[in-house]
């Protein structure tokens, strides 16, 4: 008994120094087998900033690390609130990829080889705000895929192959300011779809394959969207009925590349908040005629690129007429290139009034039409890149360095009888020229030849040259052919 209650006695003495003595090597294995699938292990292969303010403003990077797939249970540490797992070859993402997280802000999986997810796949990340899903081969998502992260605002489902989304899949969004869907092939997309994102700042639709917009498309509870891309579609009609539901909001609007022929007066129906509108890329634009932008009374910025078959561009294009009085739009940053425009009509803006005017690469033609801007202060800001592509003896000229006298309009006296050849003509003419010198050339050397050879030139007589001999050296020839020498004999015998 005595013997007993001494090791009852002595049992934590001897525990508390087999602990001081166990090697500290011990432990890290212990740890190591608790920690598995941790945020160690990420950190095996990421980059995981250690300094606690680096670790908050970059977060973890496992940016091109060539991962094919996240291991189930992965914990990020309450000091990381970004993750980027973007350019690597992740396949999937499961509801068991991710161990909660009230930290996590930020998550990139853009640019990997995700088809499909499920529902409630980040719902572990309940405070996300940022996530981008962009360049993936997604073709299907679930009607709660995003369910669980009503924190959400930006949301990036650019460059998939989507095309078809489930009803109310981002009306577990509430907080979504920013979706892009871009170059999806949703050409079917009903507009219901984002009637229940009430609070959208910016929506892109670039090439998603639109050639009209319902004019239910916009819910008219949409009050706070701002930014509209809709580039790269197949519009062929400026959207006026659907845009009509974001006329308290719009002030971005962006159609470039899209097969609009002409814009006809007050195309922007009652757009009074836009500031910006891009029509870049505008290959099929033809005309542009009186108050096309009338009703764009706020417009501050206005590009117009790429428009290689425009031919009419109003002088009023720019104005607008409200209760009977015409008024210039105060447009302050305006760009017009790439285009075969000739002319520039004076009183389309006031110049004055602009802070940055872009006007280079275009087909201007220098005559009394331009006169003007000798005399305004456009010339000093753009007339160094406004160069003459006509007449022919002011090309290629600049503007600012043509006197005013050479700005004229007609023929002058001494060719008024006598168009000017142009250069396509004079080029023409010498092509057709040269073509018909090479047939010509050709035709006498075939008729040449075929003369050559049926013997009609330096024809031989018959049974000549009957006997060859070629040597070592040299070819011998004898003409055993009767020649007729009567005359030689009567000469000889007289």
């Amino acid at each position: 008994m005595r013997i007993l209650s001494i090791s009852v006695v002595m049992l934590p003495l001897l525990l508390m120094v087999m602990l001081l003595t166990v090697p500290s090597q011990a432990f890290s294995l212990f740890d190591g087998f608790f920690s598995r699938n941790t945020t160690w292990d990420l950190c095996s292969k990421c980059k995981c900033p250690t300094i606690l303010q680096e670790a908050r403003e970059h977060g973890v990077t496992c940016r091109d690390v060539n991962l094919t797939s996240l291991v189930d249970g992965v914990v990020i540490e309450r000091n990381y609130s970004k993750v980027d797992f973007s350019k690597n070859s992740i396949a999937s993402i499961t509801e068991d990829t991710f161990k909660p997280s009230f930290t996590l802000r930020s998550l990139d999986l853009s640019a990997n080889v995700i088809e499909s997810l499920g529902a409630r796949v980040f719902k572990p990340l309940s405070f996300l705000n940022y996530l981008s899903l962009q360049n993936n081969l997604l073709q299907s998502l679930d009607a709660e895929t995003f369910d669980g992260i009503g924190n959400l605002t930006y949301l990036d489902l650019s460059y998939n192959k989507l095309s078809d989304l489930p009803p109310g899949v981002f009306d577990r969004l509430p907080k979504l300011e920013y979706l892009s869907l871009a170059f999806n092939p949703l050409a079917s997309m009903s507009g219901n779809i984002l009637w229940g994102s009430e609070n959208l700042l910016t929506l892109d639709l670039s090439g998603v394959g639109f050639k009209t917009l319902h004019k239910d498309f916009f819910s008219s509870n949409m009050t706070k969207l701002e930014k509209l891309v809709l580039a790269f579609n197949s519009i062929e009609v400026v959207p006026s009925k659907a845009l009509f539901n974001l006329r308290n909001s719009l002030t971005y609007l962006d159609l470039s590349a899209n097969p609009i022929k002409s814009l006809g007066a007050y195309t922007f129906f009652c757009l009074s908040y836009v500031k910006t509108l891009i029509l870049a890329q505008m290959l099929y634009l033809e005309s542009i005629e009186a108050y096309s932008f009338g009703d764009l009374t706020s417009l501050q910025k206005c590009e117009i690129t790429y428009a290689p078959r425009i031919i009419n561009l109003d002088g009023k294009a720019f104005h607008t007429n409200k209760n009977g009085s015409d008024s210039v739009l105060l447009v302050e940053d305006f760009t017009f290139s790439f285009s075969v425009l000739h002319t520039l009509p004076e009183g389309l803006l006031k110049w004055e009034h602009l802070r940055q005017v872009r006007l280079e690469y275009n087909q201007w033609q220098c005559d009394c039409n331009m006169k003007w801007i000798k005399n305004s202060t456009l010339v000093g800001r753009i007339g160094e890149r406004m160069i003459c592509s006509s007449p022919d003896n002011l090309r290629g000229r600049r503007l600012s360095k043509v006197n005013a006298e050479d700005l004229t309009c007609g023929l002058s006296p001494v060719t008024s009888h006598k168009p000017p050849i142009s250069h396509a003509s004079r080029s023409f003419g010498f092509l057709v020229g040269l073509m018909v010198l090479g047939f010509v050339t050709s035709m006498a050397t075939v008729a040449l030849l075929v003369y050559w050879r049926q013997g009609w030139l330096c024809r031989r007589p018959q049974n000549a040259y009957t006997r060859v001999r070629a040597g070592r050296t040299a070819i011998t020839v004898t003409d055993d052919m009767e020649w007729d020498n009567k005359d030689l004999e009567t000469e000889s015998k007289a």
